[in-house]
């Protein structure tokens, strides 16, 4: 990204790359096995560049990127979820019919009925369970005929 990013002013002349990887010091010199090894050497193809081995202590500033890299993973997980999702979740606490099911369904899921449990809403043959909240049904009914129409147009 870096050699993208400023590859105008690399064009100007001869740069060294540092790197504590010992493999990546000839990586001019092999043969590129990986699709990553291609495309590296893609990028760097036109210009004029020394790739310079240094250990992990020496190259301080490589070795502290390569160490926190980890660090920076995944320790967030994002998950798109319809609003409507909620308003389900929320409809349960008010129906007692659902309060009822939910109760058993922690116990014993899925039950003799076929309801089960997922992720806090209750389904039945992959079909989440509503409850007898009229506003609630009416709202998703017009939202699944908008969606609809959406993908018509």
């Amino acid at each position: 990204m870096a050699v993208e990013k400023w590859r105008h002013y690399l064009q100007r002349q001869e740069f060294i790359i540092l790197t504590d990887h010992r493999s990546l010091a000839y990586l001019a010199e092999q043969n590129l096995h990986s699709d990553m090894q291609r495309k590296a050497m893609t990028r760097l193809m036109g210009l004029q560049f020394k790739i310079k081995y240094r250990k992990g202590k020496d190259n301080m500033a490589a070795d502290a990127l390569s160490r926190v890299a980890h660090m920076f993973a995944i320790q967030a997980i994002s998950m798109v979820q319809p609003q409507w999702i909620q308003e389900v979740l929320n409809s349960c606490t008010f129906d007692p019919h659902a309060q009822q099911l939910l109760s058993q369904l922690a116990i014993h899921s899925p039950d003799d009925k076929g309801y089960r449990l997922d992720q806090g809403l209750i389904k039945k043959n992959e079909l989440i369970w509503i409850g007898n909240n009229s506003t609630l049904q009416t709202k998703l009914i017009a939202a699944c005929h908008l969606s609809q129409n959406e993908e018509t147009l």
